[in-house]
């Protein structure tokens, strides 16, 4: 069984705008587990563990999925924390950009993957990357630290990824299917 979840991939370069914010980050906040930089992704919907004999016909679905699908253009935008504001389960930097375009390409994933079995998320779609798990500081966790985010960047959005977990690895995701969005409208 292969842990798979679908992805937007960043290009290296947004990449290393979010590492050079969690370089100076990591001098104030004190998290359990720093994300690495090559595995900075938005996720699209997590699958969870499957069958490896899926892979490929889940990356067919999804390549019909992005035949439907336009490139579009993301940035990073802003910051935040998911869970107790003193003391978070997630640090994440923000997506900005055409979000609309964002949120219809993850509901297309969402209903294709339900005709294979998997199951929709109840919680809406909240695009992030994830940067940092685990707030473990011995004093309250400040937003304040976190600022206004990474240095802004925009980028275009070209392909979604079926990513694998490989729980022991640094970077720990590897890139098992591509599905390109289409540029034929």
């Amino acid at each position: 069984m292969d842990r798979l979840f679908v992805a937007v991939r960043l290009p290296s370069e947004v990449s290393s705008r979010i590492q050079d914010w969690t370089e100076t980050l990591r001098k104030h906040a004190n998290f359990k587990k720093w994300v690495h930089p090559q595995d900075y992704h938005i996720t699209l919907q997590f699958l969870g563990d499957t069958p490896s004999h899926r892979i490929a016909e889940l990356t067919g679905a999804l390549q019909e999925v992005a035949k439907e699908r336009k490139p579009f253009k993301l940035s990073l935008y802003d910051a935040g924390v998911f869970g107790a504001s003193g003391s978070p389960r997630i640090l994440w930097a923000g997506v900005g950009g055409d979000l609309n375009a964002l949120a219809e390409l993850q509901q297309s994933v969402v209903s294709r993957m339900e005709s294979f079995g998997f199951v929709p998320e109840e919680r809406p779609f909240r695009p992030h990357i994830t940067v940092g798990r685990k707030f473990q500081g011995n004093q309250t966790f400040s937003l304040d630290v976190i600022g206004k985010g990474p240095e802004p960047i925009q980028w275009d959005v070209l392909e979604m990824v079926l990513f694998r977990t490989n729980l022991q690895a640094s970077p720990m995701y590897e890139t098992v299917g591509v599905a390109r969005l289409s540029t034929i409208f």
